[in-house]
This record gives C-alpha cells, sequence and structure tokens, in this order.
C-alpha cells in the first residue's frame, strides 16, 4: 500500500518501508529492489537479508537513472525484531537529488526524407527538448518510432549514423546527439494476381495504387480494403516484393473467390406493419469483369403489400466503385384515402379502400467520393433518372358504403382524386455516409443521408416539383452501459397542392392534397419515426405531404448482456404549410432485447398532442421492409 510516499507490507520475513519519493520513482525502485521481492519469500536467511540490504543502495540509484536522477542519496537501516518469529524490518530513505536536464540537443534528419512531412512531423513532437528533464524511455521511444515511421513511409535502407547520450551527472546536464540517415524512398512497382477467375482489366480498375507513387504502408491497406470491398473473394492478401537495387516495392495479390451466390431470408413483426417476410438475393458477379446483381422480395401483412427490387451494376472507369446502374421496382398493396382533420382522430368521412400500383426504372451511376478524411469511410453518391407509373383506383372494386356513395353525390370532383394515373420522370441523386461499427447493444456511429429530387412538364410528367431531403442518425455509446440515440429527418418540396372544400349533411373537411405522386410524399408516425401515433398517421388529411420535420433522442442504459431499458422523445410532423408544420410530440420508455435475427423493441408511447388514445404501445423484431 502506498500512501505519502510511504510503502508498507506486513507479512513474511521482512518489512520494507521507502520514504523520500513517490508516484513513478517509487514504483519504479519497488520493482528493482531485492529487499521489496522478499517480502514475499517464505524463507530466507539473514546472511541474504544483510547481503540484500547492502545491494539495495545501487538498486535505488539504478531504479531512479531511467528518470534522469544520477545524484540520489540513499540510506538504507536493517533492523533485526525483538521477538523471534516476527519479521525483520528493512527502512529505505531515499533523497533523489536534482534530475539530470538536456543540455544540447543535436537532432538532425539527413537524406531523401529530409523533407518528408510526417519525419518533420515527428522531429516538431521530438520530448525531450533542451531543458527537459532526461527520461530514458521517452529517449528510446522517441527514435524506435523515427524507425518505425521510417519504415513505414518506404525508408527501407534508412540508420542511425549517430545516436548517443553523454550525461555529466555532476553538472546536471546531458548532450542528446541522434543523425538519422534516411536513405533513397522506395516506390510502388507494378502488381501482380498469379490465379485469379476475373480479367485484368477489373484488376488494374480495382488496383488504387499507381505505379512510379512513392511507399505508403497507409496506402497498401487502403489497397487491401479497395479488394475486400469489391465483395469478389473470401481472402485478399496483398504482399509485398522488394527490389533493393532499384529501389521499388511490387505487389503480389493472393486473391481466393468467394462463392457467386448470398441469399438471405428473414422474417418480422410490428404493431405497424404485423408479419413481415423477406427474401434477398445477391449475385456477386455475373461476368469476369465483375458486374453484379442484388435483388429482394418483401410482404407484409399490413394492407396486402408486396414489394420486388432489382438492380444491376455494371462496372465502369478506372476506379474502384465507380458503376452503371440499371434498376427495377414493382409494388402493390391495399390502401385507403382518407379525410381526416389535421386536428383530430377520427375521420369526418369514411375512407375509399384502393389498390394502389408502382412501378419504377431507373438508370444511373452509383460511385464512392472521397470528399472526407480517410478516418472516415467513402460518401456513396448515386445520380440517377427515373420513370415512374404510378395508379390508385378506389373503383376497382367499388366496395362503396352508403356515406362513400353520398360523398361522391356531393362531390364529383373526387373522381380525379379517386382514381388516378402518372406518368413521371425524374432525375435526382442521393448521397449516403455511413460510420457504423459494433453490433448489438455496441452499435455507434453515425449514418447521413441526403437526397434531391426534381421533374419538370418539359420531360413529359405531369407534375413539375423539386424535392430535398436531409436525415441522420448518431449511436454514440458512454462507457458499457450508456447509449445515446439521436435521429432527425428534415425534408422539403416545391410542389402544388389542390384544396376541396368536402361537404355532406353537417359535416365539413378543407381537403389539401399535393399533386407529387404518392412515392415521393412525406409521411411519418409510428414505430420507427414519431412514437405514440399510428403508423404514417402524421401527413396532411394522412395521405402525405410535402414537407416533413423529425427529431427524436432516445437514452439506452444496458441492464443484462443482452438487453437494456430506454427512455425517448419524439417530435415530427409531415405537412403542406411550411408556415404551420404543427409538429406532434411524443415520449415514453421501452424495452430492448438483442437477438440473432435482430433487436425486439417493445416501446410504452404517450402522444403527447393526441385528442384522445394518447397511449400506444410499438413493438417490432426483425428488419424493416425492403
Amino acid at each position: 500500500m502506498a500512501l505519502a510516499g510511504l510503502v508498507r507490507a506486513e507479512s513474511g520475513n521482512v518489512i520494507t518501508e521507502i520514504s523520500g519519493i513517490s508516484g513513478e520513482l517509487l514504483e519504479n525502485v519497488r520493482l528493482s529492489v531485492s529487499l521489496v521481492r522478499a517480502e514475499r519469500l517464505d524463507e530466507v536467511s539473514v546472511w541474504r537479508l544483510r547481503q540484500m540490504a547492502t545491494d539495495a543502495r545501487s538498486e535505488v540509484r539504478e531504479a531512479l537513472r531511467p528518470f534522469g536522477y544520477y545524484r540520489s542519496r540513499v540510506e538504507v537501516r536493517l533492523i533485526e525484531p525483538d521477538d523471534e518469529g516476527q519479521p525483520w524490518r528493512a527502512t529505505i530513505r531515499v533523497e533523489p537529488g536534482s534530475p539530470v536536464r538536456v543540455h544540447n540537443l543535436d537532432l538532425r534528419i539527413i537524406g531523401e526524407g529530409a523533407d518528408d512531412t510526417e519525419l518533420l512531423e515527428w522531429r516538431s513532437e521530438w520530448p525531450l527538448p533542451e531543458g527537459a528533464i532526461l527520461r530514458h524511455s521517452m529517449w528510446e521511444s522517441a527514435w524506435r518510432d523515427l524507425e518505425r515511421l521510417a519504415r513505414q513511409r518506404g525508408y527501407f535502407q534508412a540508420r542511425f549514423s549517430t545516436r548517443r547520450i553523454e550525461v555529466d551527472p555532476d553538472r546536471g546536464r546531458a548532450d542528446l546527439r541522434l543523425i538519422f540517415e534516411t536513405g533513397p524512398r522506395y516506390r510502388f512497382g507494378t502488381h501482380k494476381t498469379p490465379n485469379t477467375d476475373f480479367s485484368a482489366r477489373l484488376i488494374n480498375r480495382l488496383t488504387i495504387i499507381a505505379p512510379g507513387e512513392p511507399y505508403d504502408i497507409k496506402r497498401l491497406d487502403e489497397q487491401r480494403e479497395a479488394l475486400a470491398r469489391a465483395g469478389l473473394w473470401e481472402r485478399v492478401i496483398v504482399e509485398e516484393e522488394r527490389d533493393e537495387t532499384d529501389h521499388r516495392v511490387d505487389l503480389r495479390y493472393e486473391l481466393e473467390t468467394r462463392s457467386p451466390n448470398t441469399y438471405r431470408a428473414t422474417i418480422g413483426f410490428g404493431t405497424d406493419t404485423g408479419g413481415r417476410l423477406q427474401l434477398g438475393w445477391k449475385r456477386h458477379y455475373l461476368s469476369s469483369r465483375g458486374s453484379r446483381l442484388d435483388s429482394g422480395f418483401g410482404a407484409q401483412q399490413r394492407n396486402n403489400e408486396f414489394v420486388l427490387r432489382s438492380e444491376y451494376q455494371h462496372p465502369r472507369g478506372s476506379t474502384p466503385m465507380d458503376f452503371l446502374t440499371a434498376g427495377a421496382f414493382l409494388r402493390r398493396e391495399q390502401d385507403n384515402f382518407r379525410f381526416i382533420d389535421e386536428n383530430r382522430l377520427e375521420p369526418i368521412f369514411d375512407s375509399f379502400e384502393g389498390r394502389r400500383e408502382q412501378s419504377e426504372i431507373s438508370f444511373g451511376r452509383l460511385q464512392e467520393r472521397g470528399w472526407l478524411p480517410r478516418t472516415f469511410d467513402p460518401v456513396e453518391e448515386r445520380i440517377f433518372v427515373s420513370v415512374l407509373h404510378e395508379s390508385f383506383d378506389a373503383f376497382r372494386e367499388a366496395r362503396f358504403s352508403s356515406e362513400n356513395e353520398a360523398l361522391l353525390a356531393a362531390n364529383p370532383e373526387l373522381e380525379d382524386i379517386l382514381r388516378t394515373s402518372t406518368d413521371t420522370v425524374a432525375v435526382g441523386a442521393r448521397w449516403r455516409l455511413p460510420n457504423i461499427s459494433g453490433s448489438g447493444f455496441y452499435i455507434q456511429g453515425q449514418v447521413i443521408e441526403a437526397r434531391t429530387l426534381a421533374a419538370h412538364d418539359s420531360l413529359g410528367s405531369p407534375v413539375s416539383f423539386t424535392q430535398g431531403y436531409l436525415s441522420g442518425r448518431v449511436h454514440q455509446l458512454f462507457g458499457e452501459r450508456h447509449k445515446l440515440l439521436l435521429r432527425g429527418e428534415l425534408g422539403y418540396t416545391e410542389a402544388r397542392t389542390r384544396t376541396l372544400n368536402l361537404e355532406i349533411d353537417d359535416r365539413t373537411l378543407e381537403l389539401s392534397i399535393t399533386e407529387l405522386p404518392e412515392r415521393y410524399r412525406f409521411k411519418t408516425g409510428g414505430d420507427r419515426s414519431v412514437r405514440g401515433y399510428g403508423f404514417e398517421n402524421l401527413s396532411a388529411n394522412r395521405n402525405g405531404a410535402n414537407h416533413l420535420i423529425v427529431g427524436s433522442v432516445e437514452y439506452e442504459y444496458r441492464v443484462g448482456e443482452n438487453w437494456s431499458l430506454a427512455a425517448f422523445y419524439d417530435i415530427g410532423n409531415a405537412f403542406n404549410d411550411f408556415q404551420r408544420p404543427k409538429l406532434r410530440r411524443g415520449t415514453g420508455i421501452g424495452f430492448r432485447w438483442y437477438t440473432l435475427i435482430g433487436p425486439l423493441q417493445i416501446d410504452v408511447a404517450k402522444a403527447l398532442d393526441g385528442l384522445d388514445d394518447p397511449w400506444r404501445v410499438h413493438f417490432t423484431i426483425g428488419t424493416q421492409l425492403l
């Protein structure tokens, strides 16, 4: 036990007390002195104890020198116990004296690397400037760091022509001389792949290191990552082959081709969606040039919704992660057209049930942008043109209530809204920046997404609009048990809206409908947005809107190995008038259980701005629909 510079051990054959020093000096002395180690021995002779006491003076002095104390005074006393069977007592009194300080420093980097920015940065961070206390551990750590950094930068013939410390203990000064000759910096040469199932053109495209580029071990790591992220190989090894004559490093790729297909099947359940099923198929390569296909099918109980998507990616250009894309999307569901006042929960009139169908084809370009520092993942960018056909037909099955028929008779202009078919040509771009790590409760990082979309009647679209959207999710761990989750969404659309004043009997409703296709409308509310409200129940008349604002803050506390408790506050709405967003709030508590098929999440939420039934239970397990 150490307290106020005194250490005492009260068991064994000897008790050793050390005074006059503390902290790391005391710790190193205790590790170095034989008398301290004797405390743990079962038996030790009196002669040996006396010898240890004699040795203690030199042991203490040697233990203090690495910290710059060369003129220490040490007094050791060994006291025989009065009673037989009691331990001996040793006292060591230390006066460390004044430390040796750096007087002259001669620190030079010569050769081709004299102007290397990273070697110069190492020089600027030298830990023992003139006037500093001489610490041998810092000296050794610093020059070894320089050696390691030089190797990482390609100076494989570097050496120290001088590496010396001259200590004058009497004058309390030390002169340091460190002269490092870097020699030539090696450069990257060619690359070769002895056995591969893929074309040389593809391998060249995935090689990000140019011949003649100065060697840097970081670039070697990036090359391995570029090959691994292509998704074509089970194992990626990049070996170096050095040519000492030409000062060149050639690369040799050892690549083990992965299985061409990956299949995925998941099931889930949510109070918003009911049961869910997802099937996925990835064809990682369709040819030796590395083209690939990603397809999926999803179905969920709510509204009998079915989704089918597929995307083909064809390599282009001379850089990795650059593709021309062609995609298809099909969706069908039973949907309702609603007549709800945004200030009330119950509908003003009966909704009309109909079938909504969407089919979309798109063509574009997918690539990664290294806009941010290398500590971040690349930004995924998609630029595309899409052609969307969308229809909604409430007359297909004509299952009208008497109130439906009365509403149609009183407001015949509704027919144009209840039976629609549109074809929209839009151009747009999406950007996604993922930076996540971990699994289960320990997932942390950020995901930022942005997109812009526009259509104009000059392109053949029935409506013209411009839309922007930005979202972000942040999961931040604090220690082993605490996590903060932040989420936000912001969407804005410049598009026309249509207002109908509906009336039947003594009931009236001002119905605001955007001209946007339903696929591009904003909606919120439900398990994964503003909790406390029904699924997509927050929007203008609950039929989708032009604008969106959502924010959420959640605190999660891990209680057990795989489960945790949470508290949250959500706010948001989707609306057509940006001057009157009327944000809705929800708050509550939740339970999380992390399973192999995804997290099980139960939330009990209260709608702070609901008029009726403010409490709602949200339950989800597994992943969302495609």
